[in-house]
């Protein structure tokens, strides 16, 4: 698998073809290394005998979709001139990661039909569909210590770290926990929660963990701006 486009875009900037100042060359020359760094890990994991490593692979695609995401993109536009570059950069990790999407799209699971992870009467989890451990997990919890019982449902957001469910809508959820059917379980928790379920990605019809979602937080000094994740296949979708 050729990483072509990457390569010769590093040349041309290193050759000067792009009119950057010298700190900026630098910076963007070592971000298109990592890129290249990340793709060939990727294209290893996807190719990898007897049996290709699709966590591995899905997790080398996040790590691109965050090098190039929102505050890479903010740093350049920060700089006059470096529209061009971003756009570059753009164009070249579309042509360079293609396969290695398709590679990881073909070995995920198929939406979100795994079963539901039961860790014990109280504890469950909703998997990942690329290495099939807890993307979000689901637990029974008091509000104090004689308080009512909350459902505790995780995030993938480093700001939201979690949210609770009560009451009629926590038992819900409970009985279609026991039914194990975790496409209806996203379904409830999308349709009925202000969070929704953060970690499924909606173009994929996949649930994916916090290691396979490339997930940013984006600040004005104190101020959270918003929380961003984009799925290993690129798809971004506001978390917070």
């Amino acid at each position: 698998m050729a990483i072509d486009a990457l390569v010769r875009l590093r040349d041309e900037i290193r050759r000067g073809e792009f009119t950057l100042g010298d700190e900026l060359r630098h910076a963007v020359i070592a971000r298109v290394e990592e890129l290249i760094a990340a793709v060939e890990a990727g294209d290893r994991a996807a190719a990898r005998v007897p049996k290709p490593a699709v966590p591995e692979a899905a997790a080398r695609l996040a790590h691109v979709w965050y090098l190039t995401g929102r505050g890479w993109r903010r740093y350049l536009t920060e700089n006059p001139g470096a529209e061009v570059v971003a756009d570059a950069i753009a164009a070249a990790v579309s042509t360079d990661t293609r396969q290695l999407a398709s590679d990881v799209a073909r070995g995920a699971g198929a939406g979100a039909a795994a079963p539901i992870i039961r860790r014990s009467s109280e504890a469950f989890a909703i998997p990942c569909a690329v290495c099939g451990g807890e993307a979000v997990t689901l637990t029974i919890s008091k509000v104090g210590q004689a308080g009512a019982d909350q459902l505790v449902v995780s995030s993938v957001s480093p700001v939201t770290v979690f949210r609770s469910i009560a009451g009629p809508r926590m038992g819900d959820v409970l009985a279609l926990l026991g039914q194990s059917d975790t496409a209806k379980v996203v379904a409830h928790l999308r349709e009925t929660q202000p969070g929704g379920c953060d970690a499924w990605c909606e173009p994929c019809d996949r649930v994916y963990c916090r290691q396979h979602y490339a997930i940013e937080a984006q600040w004005n000094g104190s101020w959270h701006i918003g929380t961003f994740a984009t799925c290993p296949l690129g798809h971004e979708h506001a978390i917070d």
